[in-house]
This record gives C-alpha cells, structure tokens and sequence, in this order.
C-alpha cells in the first residue's frame, strides 16, 4: 500500500510547518525586544518596593544608594508619597549602534489618591549576561 501525497496534504503540511515557524519567530522576537521593558517593569516593582537589590539588577554598574533615593523620590508630587504605584507605556525604540538601544517610555506614578505622567523618560539599554540593563545610573 503506498502512500498518495495530494494537493491537500501537501498545503496541510505546509501550513503547519509555516505556522511553527512563525510561531518561533514571534516568540524569539518578542522575547528580544520585550526584554527591554521587563527591566522597566523591575526597575518600577523595585521603587514601590523599596528593593535596592532588585533596583541595582537593573543597571550595568552597580549604583549607590542616593541614587536609587532620587528615583524614589518621583512618587513625592503625590499626596500620600509613601504608597504608590508605577506604571510603565512603552513609546519607541531606537538602535544606537554597537549593542545598545535607546529605550523611551512614560511612567504614571499613582496611588489611591491621584496620579502624576512623567513622559518621554528615555534611558540607553546594553545586553549583559543574557538581559537587558540600563547603561548606567540616570535620574529619571
């Protein structure tokens, strides 16, 4: 018994492997570049924790701690500055050149009582170790 290959099986096996493909492609590209933002989403997790740990994971050198004090000081337009959420909207991305990307995003510091939008906070990302990091220690 033999086996017949018709137009219809070969368009299915077609489609199937086209659509793994894709699949991986998508992943992989969105992995890359989502990466990005992660580490903004970590650097904002890590100010309403008050995580100088996580908050110093987040950047190619090690940073002092007055740094990461002005970075908590973006929730002090709110009324409560004690309690306070960030979020993060990516806005674009642009290729420096030799590795490095420049990143811009708007934060919106909130809490129960109000919110503040600090737009267009741009910051130069580098690949270290397999994740994307701040090049340096910038004031937001």
């Amino acid at each position: 018994m033999q086996n017949k290959m018709t137009a219809g099986k070969l368009a299915g096996i077609i489609f199937f492997s086209a659509s793994i493909c894709g699949t991986a492609a998508l992943f992989l590209l969105g992995h890359y570049l989502g990466g990005q933002m992660k580490t903004v989403d970590k650097y904002c997790t890590a100010l309403e924790r008050d995580d100088f740990s996580s908050y110093a994971e987040c950047f190619s050198t090690v940073p002092d701690e007055s740094g990461f004090e002005t970075a908590k000081s973006v929730a002090k337009q709110l009324d409560d500055p004690e309690d306070f959420r960030v979020d993060a909207d990516f806005v674009s991305r642009e290729k420096l050149g030799g590795g490095k990307y420049s990143v811009t995003y708007n934060l919106t510091v909130y809490n129960d009582s109000g919110h503040e939008k600090i737009e267009n906070v741009t910051r130069t990302f580098v690949l270290q170790s397999g994740g994307w990091v701040f090049e340096s220690e910038e004031p937001v």
